[in-house]
């Protein structure tokens, strides 16, 4: 009787060391592909910042015109960010191949295109979208769907291009060595990838369209619900918060944003209110007139507000108006007619991590990388994103850069935080107008719109006491510095500069080898493995090869002496000739078999399964 070998307590058994080890090496690879479309944030970021600030607040049209250049330079990165993600992921776990990548691309706009097709756009008496069974008002739609390339598609941003990269991944490593019958042979190996993918991809999406807008309508009842919990302590914006940041990956945070944003489920105000009341004066003036409207009209939404009062606070021209109208004169005004406005409440907690919360962050990163190459690495990616972040208030360049391989400390710890800092602010609203933030955002929650809605306000005695928001964020950086810093030298979280996480360039992928992997395969595959090992022989063994590559019909390999390739061998082997069309190249026609061959012959060699020494009785026998 064999004996079992007994674990004491605090040790682990091999099988979970073994599955602990496989499932880190994946999500290290993983975030070592997230990397290539992730470094391109900070730029775009900046771009979009930037561009947006100055297309804003320029009348000229060559200010425009450069504002508007930067704006879309920037935001086409962000626009196609799924799409690259997909790419990432396809590439990575296929050994960087072309086929996966060019299959990712189709797999994702087949993806998308589906749930075009299914949307029915509002027509005759009928104001609603119908998408399947689902029935969505204009207010909906635009909440749980989005702008893609151009067509009205379900909002499911990066999450969607990740599992879509994922899956083709998968179709790749099972169906790239497919024998397909001798009729249809040529659609054999790799060129089955992107039919396979095409098929699969219509199911994939079909799956999305049917549970995709559940998920959305549940949000936006849940933000209908939300409007009732600012006066609680703020739960409405704890809730929101960390929902705002828990949703960015699957794209449902703009379900959420939308409805609060730019309807009257965020607060809603009526410009035809009189009597401000400013140094202690009532002002039988309305809204529209102080802002020099023609007519009266109700503002809906807790950024179109506070965007409408920037236009009223501070200095004014018309007589009997001080300069010292405020928001909170505002609020006095609307709570006077029945109307309880909290502007702000859902717009003030992203600068408390925006400014310099998300830079302790990317300090804490910096930190815990190893000195010398590992803090290079690490600050090339982690300190462009702080800036980014804190400027122009893109903060997903650093998010991401942590959200794929901590995922705890982005939903556990950095959506929190984001909740508790928005349960502050409106807490202080309700119960501190005083001193209570209002600051708004045209385009993100950085610096650059922070001075614009916040501190130039403020100066003109607008009372958007923009200081509690900075002395806020300050207070959040030593916090998420000290955070991240204990738990990513605590847990080894192979964040950048650690763990091999750095910008990988193409050089690098191909040296990547992976782990064996055994796998049951029917006799056909073992066959067509056993005869490709075969070929390396015949062409003079692995060191003799230079390069593998293949057509439709030819086995094109470059080799570094020509005169122990072994070409009896190879028409042994089932070539049905071979060809000499350089000094180091040597074409063996296989027929529909070449593709499947070398994919073969390239696992053979990355997972050392060739044999070694036996091409030395290798001669150069021409028929």
């Amino acid at each position: 009787m064999s004996k079992q070998k007994q674990f004491s307590f605090g040790e682990v058994s091999p099988v979970k060391k073994q599955n602990s080890g496989k499932f880190k090496e994946v999500i290290a690879k993983l975030s070592r592909g997230l990397m290539l479309p992730i470094a391109m944030l900070p730029v775009a970021g900046l771009a979009l910042g930037i561009g947006a600030t100055i297309h804003s607040q320029t009348a000229s049209v060559i200010g425009q015109t450069i504002g508007n250049v930067l704006m879309q330079t920037g935001n086409i990165i962000f626009a196609i960010l799924p799409l690259l993600f997909a790419v990432a992921v396809a590439i990575t776990f296929t050994k960087d191949s072309g086929t996966a990548a060019l299959s990712s691309v189709v797999g994702y706009f087949v993806f998308l295109l589906l749930q075009t097709a299914l949307i029915i756009n509002p027509h005759g008496n009928d104001p609603n979208y119908h998408f399947l069974w689902y029935n969505f008002t204009p207010e909906k739609f635009q909440a749980i769907f989005t702008q893609s390339f151009g067509f009205n598609t379900l909002s499911t941003s990066v999450f969607s291009g990740i599992l879509v990269g994922a899956v083709v991944a998968f179709l790749y490593n099972r169906f790239k060595n497919i024998q397909l019958h001798y009729a249809i042979a040529f659609f054999s190996g790799v060129r089955f990838i992107p039919i396979i993918t095409f098929a699969t991809m219509i199911i994939f999406s079909m799956i999305f369209a049917i549970t995709w807008p559940l998920v959305g309508q549940g949000l936006f009842y849940l933000g209908e619900g939300l409007q009732y919990g600012g006066q609680y302590g703020g739960i409405n914006s704890l809730v929101y918060g960390i929902l705002n940041r828990a949703l960015v990956p699957f794209g449902m945070h703009h379900v959420v944003n939308t409805m609060l944003w730019f309807t009257n489920i965020g607060g809603q105000f009526d410009t035809g209110f009189e009597m401000f009341k400013a140094n202690g004066t009532d002002l039988h003036i309305t809204a529209y007139q102080l802002a020099g409207d023609m007519a009266a009209s109700k503002i809906t939404g807790d950024i179109n507000m506070q965007i409408y009062f920037t236009r009223l606070i501070g200095a004014h021209t018309i007589q009997g108006v001080s300069n010292t109208i405020t928001i909170q004169d505002i609020m006095y005004s609307s709570k006077q007619q029945g109307v309880q406005i909290a502007p702000g409440q859902y717009t003030n907690f992203a600068y408390i991590f925006g400014l310099l919360g998300l830079s302790g962050s990317a300090l804490g990163m910096l930190f815990a990388a190893p000195k010398g190459e590992g803090r290079k690495q690490a600050a090339a990616i982690v300190i462009p994103g702080a800036i980014v972040s804190s400027l122009t208030g893109v903060s997903e360049a650093i998010e991401f850069t942590f959200l794929f391989l901590a995922p705890w400390l982005f939903w556990g710890f950095h959506a929190a935080l984001a909740g508790i800092g928005g349960m502050i602010t409106t807490t202080l609203i309700y119960y501190a107008p005083n001193i209570a933030p209002h600051v708004t955002f045209s385009f993100a929650q950085g610096a650059l719109d922070f001075v614009i809605y916040g501190v130039i306000p403020d100066i003109r005695g607008g009372g958007t006491h923009c200081w509690v928001l900075l002395l806020m964020s300050i207070m959040y950086f030593p916090i998420y510095f000290g955070v991240f810093y204990w738990a990513i030298k605590k847990w080894n979280f192979p964040t950048p500069g650690r763990g091999g996480t750095k910008l990988f360039t193409k050089a690098d992928w191909i040296k990547e080898k992976e782990n064996k992997v055994t796998a049951t395969a029917t006799n056909k595959a073992v066959a067509l493995r056993e005869k490709s090992k075969e070929v390396i022989v015949a062409y003079g063994g692995v060191d003799n090869i230079l390069n593998i590559d293949a057509c439709i019909t030819k086995l094109r390999i470059q080799v570094k002496d020509k005169k122990i390739v072994n070409e009896r061998r190879l028409k042994e082997l089932g070539a049905l000739g071979v060809t000499h069309p350089s000094a180091q190249s040597v074409y063996a026609v296989f027929g529909n078999e070449a593709d499947l061959i070398k994919n073969q012959i390239k696992d053979i060699i990355a997972q050392g399964e060739y044999k070694t020494n036996t091409h030395l009785d290798n001669k150069n026998i021409k028929n």
